[in-house]
């Protein structure tokens, strides 16, 4: 009895294997702990792999872009991954200007150590939840036409980036939401004849008894180019380079009284016709004759009256003499000209106007040989009236006296001067930007102007997808790049202030009545505003004519004229710092400015950055990386988004 209690008693005290046993014990904890923290990670895994998933097949399927079903889009994101098997359901709301989708799933996870637990299965939920809701939205979308847009291929990489930013902007779903202010700018901006008179700007008048600005046959003319000068030093222009690039030209007699044109030196191209209909002397109809043969006159005032007669008959808007103006010729190494007609004072010497003898005109294009000229020169009549004789003889035909014709100006542009940056209304002056040019240009791809031409306005709150599109692909580069003009018309058309400037565009049919009442109120909580502000290049100087009349301005370049010619009106970093004060009034108005910096330089790079919201909202691109900007920007503003 003893023995056996004594054997009980050292058993239970006796120590060894103590560890052992804590040591087993341990050792399962451990497996326990390490094989639920592999379970875990698996768990997670699967879960985030399914959550992301989720997240993008439904952002997809919300797009109002997205033409497939949505609840057929969410099922092929997931079957790609592997988990069609998970997806619980997926519910749709679309509504006339949003789209919610929402989407859910779950993935059954067999343990392979939770189960010593009791947990046989790990359950990984997930939804999504994402909204495509198009409010109110003014955009101005400002755009880089300057001639520097030609290097490297810019303008052919933008025009398909931004017309496929309209295309993403303005839907079928956004139509009477979504307005779309189209600012082009090169040196100025141009708002367009309407808006300029508006603004009461003041258009020059034909300088009279003036030989083309360029002084006498006593002096030499500008740039020491005598090719216009018909005074005593005209043989000595007749071989000057900036009159046909070298090219020698042949003597000519002297012009008759009567004549309009200087004969051409080498055979004629092509020549456009320009006609007013709505009474401002201001073109708006442009009709093309192309396709003259060698032999063909060179001096178009031998068969002009004829041409001019076939196209008012071709024309139901063309009624009366006084709507023709006058007619650009092109041909040869010559400069591409501009003469008047209606109001011509200065007789054969080239004018200011418009030459649209390369890309689109406002009107159609004849053959040469189709027209017979002889027959139609008997209907035509003369835009200038007689002066009534005192003594009954008979008198040639010449302007009244008194007549304050219009230079037929080809752009509409109104001068904003520095204190103006400082508010974000329309411009206030009365001044006119001269047309001129201050580097030589590139013909082909290129018009004449600092200011843009008529064909290259401000395009105001349009709704019309299509004709947007169809815009920025006939848009042609000017010369000098004025960001702070484009900054302060895109800022400008989205200030409740202006209602009456886009007002009187409806009245006056430009812009659709539905729209009246925009721009809508700053910070109003169902709308959002955006500047989109795209350039390939640095602010420039401002630079202007010393003469703004003279008609030298409309052949030869203000650089190649010499400095005498010219004055800086504002310098670069002045312009600088007034676009980074529109930028300023921008952002204190709850505008969202988004800007693209196209293949410039880092410092111009830096000046966008500045402007825009925030750094995110800055994209400084390259080559075809300008769609992906675009792109980029047309999504934030549909403002596809994940509520949960």
């Amino acid at each position: 009895m003893s023995s056996a209690y004594q054997e009980l008693n050292r058993f239970r005290t006796e120590e060894d294997g103590n560890i052992t046993i804590f040591s087993v014990m341990m050792i399962v904890l451990i497996l326990i702990i390490t094989g639920a923290s592999v379970d875990i990670m698996r768990f997670e895994a699967t879960r985030a792999q399914l959550q992301a998933t989720m997240d993008r097949a439904v952002l997809a399927a919300a797009d109002l872009d997205q033409h497939q079903h949505a609840s057929t889009v969410v099922t092929d994101y997931m079957q790609k991954a592997g988990l069609e098997d998970a997806l619980g359901g997926v519910d749709v709301e679309d509504g006339f200007n949003y789209r919610v989708v929402d989407a859910h799933a779950q993935v059954e996870l067999d343990t392979f150590f939770l189960h010593m637990s009791g947990f046989d299965r790990l359950t990984a939920p997930a939804r999504s939840i994402a909204e495509e809701k198009i409010s109110n939205v003014e955009v101005s979308l400002v755009l880089d036409i300057s001639g520097s847009m030609r290097n490297n291929g810019r303008m052919d990489r933008m025009r398909p980036a931004a017309q496929s930013f309209v295309n993403k902007v303005m839907t079928e779903q956004t139509n009477g939401i979504t307005t779309l202010n189209l600012v082009p700018f090169a040196g100025q901006v141009n708002p367009g004849d309407i808006l300029f008179d508006y603004f009461r700007g003041e258009r020059p008048k034909i300088k009279k008894n003036e030989n083309n600005g360029w002084g006498n046959g006593d002096q030499d003319a500008p740039g020491g180019s005598l090719c216009n000068n018909n005074a005593e030093n005209a043989d000595e222009g007749a071989s000057d380079p900036s009159c046909s690039d070298g090219t020698t030209t042949t003597e000519t007699t002297e012009p008759a009284a009567e004549d309009y044109f200087q004969p051409w030196a080498q055979a004629i191209s092509n020549i456009v016709i320009y006609f007013d209909t709505d009474g401002d002397e201001i073109y708006d109809v442009a009709h093309k004759i192309q396709g003259f043969p060698e032999n063909a006159p060179r001096d178009t005032d031998d068969f002009f009256k004829g041409a001019v007669a076939y196209m008012m008959s071709q024309d139901g808007r063309l009624q009366h003499a006084d709507q023709f103006l006058g007619i650009s010729i092109k041909g040869g190494k010559q400069k591409t000209r501009y003469f008047q007609v209606n109001g011509d004072e200065n007789g054969p010497e080239s004018d200011i106007g418009p030459k649209k003898n390369r890309g689109k005109i406002p009107g159609n294009t004849y053959s040469y040989g189709h027209i017979n000229f002889d027959y139609w020169a008997q209907f035509y009549t003369s835009p200038n009236p007689e002066t009534p004789p005192s003594d009954g003889t008979d008198t040639t035909e010449e302007p009244a006296p008194g007549n304050s014709q219009n230079v037929n100006m080809p752009s509409s542009c109104v001068e904003i001067y520095n204190n103006e940056f400082a508010t974000t209304e329309m411009p206030k002056s009365d001044d006119y930007v001269p047309h001129f040019n201050f580097w030589p240009y590139d013909e082909t791809v290129m018009d004449w102007g600092w200011c843009p031409g008529e064909d290259t306005t401000v395009q105001y709150y349009s709704a019309n997808r299509q004709q947007l599109v169809d815009f920025i692909g006939d848009m042609r580069m000017h010369d000098g790049t004025g960001l702070q003009y484009g900054m302060k018309y895109g800022l400008a058309l989205l200030d409740p202030a202006n209602r009456d400037e886009v007002g009187h565009l409806i009245d006056n049919g430009v812009v659709d009545p539905q729209f009246r009442g925009r721009p809508i109120d700053w910070h109003d909580p169902e709308t959002e505003k955006y500047v989109v502000l795209m350039t390939d290049g640095q602010t420039t100087d401002q630079y202007r004519p010393q003469d703004p009349e003279a008609p030298i301005n409309n052949d030869e370049a203000l650089q190649t004229q010499g400095s005498g010619s010219y004055y800086t009106m504002s310098s670069r970093s002045t312009n600088i710092s007034n676009l980074l004060q529109q930028c300023d009034l921008a952002r204190l108005n709850g505008v969202t400015v988004f800007t693209i910096a196209f293949e410039t330089s880092n410092s111009a790079a830096n000046d966008m950055k500045a402007c825009a919201s925030s750094p995110s909202h800055h994209f400084h691109v390259h080559g075809d990386e300008i769609a992906d900007a675009f792109d980029a920007v047309a999504r934030q503003i549909n403002n596809l988004r994940l509520i949960q």
